[in-house]
């Protein structure tokens, strides 16, 4: 399945947090309620634009990163395994190549190729759910904002006519709040993914 991050990942991708842990953290506060699971992956959906890589689970991945220098950056904060690379059609071995956890890959002795998609790298990366406390907290919390905001008219008038509405899920789950936004700052990638 390609991302909205410019890679593939194998399979779909689901919600961060499970729906049984959701309802663990929250105390069973939504045990019935048909709308979580759809908040749920709203929320991840926006903790992973903001952090610009899909964070957890671990997946196996394929990505074209940019070349033309001896570096090139995958997209993304966690890389468990690289399992094949190819430049230009010709795959290389573990010897002609040096990688970090943060998803850095260098050519040994000589740059990357410059032209586009020249190197295809597969890999495994994201976190298990357990190594994430912070992060299934967050999602928790936006999830639960979703699920406490009631749909519909909030507040009526007669004669002058004025109707306002609640903000709609997907309004909710999309603006972390800057509480969040530092939380997740350690789990956020540059992108090298160009549009």
């Amino acid at each position: 399945m390609r991302t909205v991050w410019g890679y593939d990942v194998d399979g779909v991708l689901g919600p961060i947090v499970l729906l049984e842990t959701f309802h663990y953290m929250t105390n069973n506060a939504y045990v019935g309620n048909n709308h979580v699971e759809a908040a749920l992956e709203a929320a991840s959906q926006a903790i992973r634009n903001y952090c610009g890589w899909h964070v957890c689970p671990a997946e196996d991945c394929t990505a074209n990163p940019v070349g033309g220098s001896m570096v090139a950056r995958l997209p993304a904060g966690y890389v468990s395994a690289i399992n094949s690379i190819t430049e230009n059609g010709v795959t290389l071995t573990a010897d002609d190549y040096q990688w970090r956890k943060d998803g850095l890959i260098r050519k040994k002795c000589q740059r990357w190729s410059d032209d586009w998609d020249a190197i295809e790298v597969s890999y495994t990366a994201g976190y298990s759910e357990d190594a994430v406390p912070d992060l299934k907290e967050a999602v928790c919390s936006i999830a639960s904002g979703v699920l406490t905001v009631a749909a519909g008219v909030s507040s009526e008038s007669a004669d002058g006519v004025s109707i306002s509405y609640q903000a709609s899920a997907s309004s909710v789950a999309a603006s972390l709040t800057s509480q969040m936004k530092s939380a997740l700052e350690p789990y956020r990638v540059v992108s090298s993914h160009a549009a």
